[in-house]
């Protein structure tokens, strides 16, 4: 593909990364500044050329053809004149110049690939060495809460059992202070119904004798009553016999 110009206008480098060494803008813009002007002045000078060449011939065609000569030896040939050693000159130099932006052109190019491709490698090897990191991490950070979660599921057992052994000790101490309590209210309640009892038991026995001494002091009451009453009538029929006689 021919190198035009326009395409030395128009060719654009990848800046280097941080760090990494390259070619100074301002010189690489001049540089390819003075290619393209060369190369645009060389191109016109060629066309022209060109168009010269295109003119002599067909001059030589419309002459009319010489008469027929003796053949002779050739002449030697004609030394060049000194436009056309000028010319020559700047068709070379503008060879070397367009070979010499070419050279440039593709070694700016193959240094931005290889920039490009090492950029793109310690990208890759970042990427990577990001992701591995992340990855130990997330796996740390994993085992770390798995770790904890395990710690404070086991503290929390430990608790509970704590909870439930103090918790039974509580409602045994709970149910042996009231079976202890229970006993000494039923023994006191059997002691007061035991004396109860006895008071019972005394008040029948003196209901008995008050009884049997309140019937004994009656029946001595009505005997003497009786023994009373059989003797009046008997002074009384003695004193009327007195009153008689």
């Amino acid at each position: 593909m021919p190198l035009t110009p326009a395409d030395v206008h128009n060719v654009v480098f990848k800046k280097p990364p941080i760090g990494k060494r390259g070619y100074d803008e301002d010189e690489v813009d001049a540089f390819l500044d003075v290619v393209e002007a060369e190369l645009a002045r060389l191109i016109e000078e060629n066309n022209d050329l060109r168009g010269s060449g295109a003119g002599g011939s067909g001059a030589r065609e419309e002459r009319p053809e010489p008469a027929p000569m003796t053949v002779a030896a050739p002449p030697p040939p004609p030394t060049q004149t000194p436009a056309a050693q000028v010319r020559e000159d700047d068709a070379i130099r503008a060879s070397r110049m367009l070979a010499l932006a070419t050279e440039t052109a593709e070694r700016h190019v193959n240094e931005a690939k290889a920039q490009a491709d090492q950029m793109v490698g310690t990208a890759k090897s970042s990427s990577d060495r990001m992701m591995s990191e992340a990855r130990a991490k997330s796996e740390q950070m994993v085992g770390e809460a798995k770790s904890r979660a395990d710690a404070m599921l086991g503290d929390a057992r430990t608790r509970a059992d704590t909870m439930e052994r103090e918790a039974r000790a509580k409602a045994t101490a709970l149910a042996q202070d009231a079976e202890r309590k229970h006993v000494e209210a039923m023994g006191s309640l059997e002691e007061k119904r035991a004396s109860l009892e006895r008071k019972v038991d005394e008040l029948r026995t003196f209901e008995r004798e008050y009884r049997t001494r309140l019937r004994s002091y009656l029946e001595s009451h009505l005997r003497d009553l009786d023994s009373r009453g059989s003797a009046e009538p008997a002074s009384n029929s003695r004193q009327t016999q007195h009153v008689s006689a």
